[in-house]
């Protein structure tokens, strides 16, 4: 027979069974209630905040990936600001602000700037200076995020990117509607709040006073020399602010 300690326990010494079959076999401990309430209760605690501990870790980690960390992911403000400094630095800018950043996906952005030249720069110091701006896009940007910019040219205002050739096009497609009689000032750029260089998401816009037949003159031509630069772009026309 085994004998009982105060509080129920087993006197490990007297176990019937510790004696037949070694200390391996000695009677179990059972707890009583309240100790399995605590076990109870510390069990969910550590449940919980190693719970809490891994939310936020996903949370770190997924914020990260989308607002960017280091050279590796996505960076639109520190893109802004460094294109900011760069055109501010070219020949002929008088000004620039960054005004929209725009999420295209899990881990890419457009960032878009406006920048405004000095007053009468002549044809060639257009050139240069749009070129310039074009090519600190294209170092200024990565890591998943593409630097855009509209340029304030006298009567003319020019999108720019990354390409070359395209930024290039637009001014001189500008200048081309911006020649035509009856037309007062012509943006040239995409069409919609989401930068592309593709052709068809060109938008030339032209403010003239024409009406009727001479407004529609006015667009013939502008079509004609859009549709030569960009397939499939469009053009519209605006009346002049007041």
């Amino acid at each position: 027979m085994s004998t009982e300690r105060p509080g129920g326990q087993l006197d490990p010494e007297d176990d019937d069974l510790d004696r037949a079959f070694g200390p391996d076999t000695g009677s179990v401990t059972i707890r009583t209630t309240p100790q399995r309430v605590r076990r109870g209760a510390l069990v969910t605690v550590g449940v919980v905040l190693a719970a809490g501990v891994l939310v936020i870790a996903l949370g770190t980690i997924i914020s990260s990936v989308q607002n960017g960390v280091g050279g590796v992911f996505p960076q639109p403000e520190a893109a802004l600001a460094r294109f900011d400094t760069a055109a501010r630095a070219v020949d002929g800018v008088r000004s620039v602000e960054g005004v929209r950043t725009v999420k295209t996906g899990f881990a890419s952005y457009d960032v878009v700037s406006v920048a405004t030249a000095e007053d009468g720069l002549a044809p060639d110091a257009q050139d240069d200076l749009v070129a310039a701006l074009s090519a600190a896009a294209a170092t200024t940007g990565g890591n998943g995020v593409r630097v855009f910019a509209v340029v304030q040219l006298d009567t003319m205002r020019v999108g720019l990117s990354a390409d070359a050739d395209v930024t290039a096009a637009r001014l001189d497609l500008a200048r081309r509607v911006d020649a035509i009689g009856g037309v007062r000032a012509v943006r040239c750029a995409w069409a919609t709040d989401a930068p592309s260089d593709e052709a068809t998401a060109q938008e030339v816009t032209l403010q003239t006073i024409g009406r009727g037949a001479a407004l529609d003159a006015v667009m013939a031509k502008a079509q004609e020399s859009t549709q030569a630069a960009f397939r499939g772009a469009t053009v519209t026309a605006v009346r002049p602010p007041a």
